[in-house]
């Protein structure tokens, strides 16, 4: 039994009926080498033996009155896990749009807060006799790096090879959460964090000030600082999906052509999709985009749960017609922003959510329709992954693509993962905010593609 961090809690008390607060992981598997396909039964009955590596996989959230902005972490005693493991048909001919449509479907398929906050759906009928694992996981459980982390300790980088040792978990070695211990502990922290709250209130203003004075400071956006655009229009509870790959040893040139990093080139390779996706929309350019990602505070770190980030906020540079000073503006952008986040630490994010974990989102749903102004307009993520394909035993993980969250008023979310040697997105929307998402993926490759012709041109690049 243990109390819910502010961050995790943050990210359970911001779901709605119009919300959903559970991300998409998305492994496509081939299973060719062994011959026979992942039956429903092979599944649940591999899976149990490592729920031990992961604690949140057996424990649902209980609240106590009076202390519901924080929920605590108890062992389900009822878990079975035939309620988290189904089975889903691909209709002829299984392509890309069909999944992705599936995975739209899924996107607001909330899970039970009776049980853990995870389900897995096996995927079968995709071309070319492939096949899908793909796992709804709350944000309150894990956070990109600790679900990438997830990915690694069962997989491994070789057919045949051992993942993680086995380390199976079981309701008779739980113990029953004790609702007296829980609210003693309860009114416990609650004293410490009135105690604490003045050296929190100088926190914040230490934290402006250091902001304000940040030497790169007309590099990255003020708060609440980007126009409202039809990429933050009003939206439903309907969900579009659509993921695509592109190679990662172009970033890569890319980046070294121009003097950048991955993140930079990526993130001015997607500030060209915008421009390109505001000209088809027939919106004014001279204005660059506002664009939000996680800096992680330890990437190296091994955790499995959680969530241990903080955001920057960047300009995309869409303003800029021509490709090469754009890529390099908005890189210079991102390395401000994760400069400046740097900078102002992590401890102060935390520390905030667990003072105002249920107040953001109460007050989020009233203001994300009327705003004029809203922080982002496109959230963003990027996360080296393995080098190499992963294995499950003898099944080969193919790909691997993760899909974020669509939180109004900024309900675009690009999520990128490299693995073996792909940049691999996945785009979630709306309706409203973007109708077809493939075509806006399209839209970054073309973006790769006149970024790449330009340095060649320029003889940047080699031919």
């Amino acid at each position: 039994m243990e109390r819910m961090t502010g961050p995790d809690a943050l990210m359970l008390n911001m779901e709605t009926s119009t919300t959903p607060m559970h991300t998409l992981k998305v492994a496509i598997l081939d299973a060719s080498n062994r011959g026979t396909p992942v039956t429903l039964a092979e599944l649940r009955a591999l899976v149990p033996r490592y729920l031990g590596h992961f604690p949140r996989a057996t424990q649902r959230i209980e609240a106590l009155r009076g202390h519901r902005g924080r929920p605590f972490w108890v062992p389900d005693m009822s878990f079975r896990i035939a309620h988290h493991i189904d089975e889903h048909t691909l209709p002829a001919p299984g392509d890309q749009s069909q999944l992705d449509e599936l995975l739209a479907a899924l996107a607001t398929k909330g899970l039970s807060r009776d049980r853990p906050l995870w389900a897995m759906t096996l995927v079968h009928g995709l071309r070319d006799d492939r096949q899908a694992v793909v796992i709804r996981v709350h944000h309150a459980v894990v956070d990109g790096l600790a679900a990438l982390n997830c990915f690694r300790t069962v997989t491994s980088d070789s057919p045949g090879a051992a993942a993680a040792e086995p380390n199976p978990w079981s309701v008779d070695d739980a113990t029953p959460p004790e609702r007296a211990e829980m609210r003693a502990m309860a009114r416990r922290e609650s004293v410490r964090l009135m105690r604490d709250l003045p050296h929190v209130v100088a926190d914040v203003y230490r934290t402006g000030v250091a902001a304000r004075r940040f030497e790169q400071r007309r590099a990255v956006p003020h708060f609440m600082g980007a126009d409202r655009t039809s990429f933050n229009t009003p939206s439903s509870h309907r969900r579009r999906c659509a993921s695509a790959s592109i190679p990662l040893a172009d970033v890569r040139r890319v980046a070294v052509a121009t003097g950048t990093t991955v993140n930079g080139a990526f993130h001015g390779i997607v500030a060209g999709a915008i421009r390109a996706e505001r000209l088809a929309r027939r919106e004014r350019t001279d204005r660059p985009a506002v664009g939000m990602f996680g800096v992680c505070r330890d990437l190296s770190s091994p955790r499995r749960q959680g969530n241990e980030l903080a955001t920057a906020t960047v300009y995309l540079h869409t303003e800029i017609v021509d490709p090469v000073e754009r890529v390099r503006a908005t890189a210079s952008s991102c390395a401000a922003a994760v400069s400046l986040r740097r900078q102002l630490g992590f401890d102060l994010t935390e520390h905030l959510a667990t003072y105002t974990g249920r107040l953001g989102p109460w007050a989020r749903p009233i203001a994300a329709p009327i705003a004029p102004l809203v922080m982002n307009h496109i959230t963003t993520a990027n996360m080296p992954g393995p080098k190499e394909h992963r294995w499950i035993g003898d099944v080969k993980v193919e790909q691997w693509t993760s899909f974020a969250l669509a939180i109004a008023p900024a309900d675009v979310n690009l999520t990128a993962y490299s693995y073996a040697g792909q940049l691999s997105m996945g785009l979630i929307t709306t309706p409203e905010s973007m109708a077809d998402p493939a075509a806006f993926l399209g839209r970054v490759q073309s973006s790769l593609d006149e970024l790449t012709s330009a340095l060649r041109t320029a003889e940047r690049l080699d031919r």
